[in-house]
């Protein structure tokens, strides 16, 4: 008898730990999915104009790659990373909103270092930068 009453003790404590283990993957794999959602960017504020997209710049978060070198723990890389070479973005975060501020200014600054400045002053990599920004953008006043 003492054994059923400790049989049905750790049975109801391994069914609470399961269920704790089950909601907080769930919680992991929602945030996880919810930060790797891509981003629509459709227009990026810039001083009194914006810079708007003639269609959505769609960016898609990635999980950040670990260091061959000094590969991380378990939960310990949160970062993810979006990149888009061709525009000079290459940016990561562990947070959506982190990651959604330093790509508008990461936008922003590239816009003013390379769109608004002229091209005798620009490298042959900058000068490319600012083609493909304009040809898929345009700023607008007000």
């Amino acid at each position: 008898m003492e054994l059923c009453l400790f049989d049905r003790f750790f049975s109801d404590k391994i069914e609470d730990t399961l269920e704790f283990f089950h909601f907080v993957l769930s919680m992991s794999v929602a945030t996880l999915t919810d930060i790797l959602a891509p981003f629509e960017i459709w227009e990026v504020p810039l001083g009194y104009s914006t810079i708007k997209f003639f269609r959505p710049l769609v960016l898609t978060p990635v999980p950040l790659p670990d260091d061959p070198e000094e590969p991380s723990k378990p939960g310990e890389n949160d970062y993810v990373l979006i990149e888009r070479p061709d525009l000079n973005i290459s940016v990561f975060a562990n947070t959506r909103d982190d990651l959604e501020e330093i790509v508008l200014s990461n936008i922003r600054l590239n816009w003013t270092e390379y769109v608004c400045e002229k091209d005798q002053k620009l490298a042959p990599r900058a000068k490319s930068i600012k083609e493909a920004y304009l040809a898929i953008a345009e700023v607008v006043d007000g």
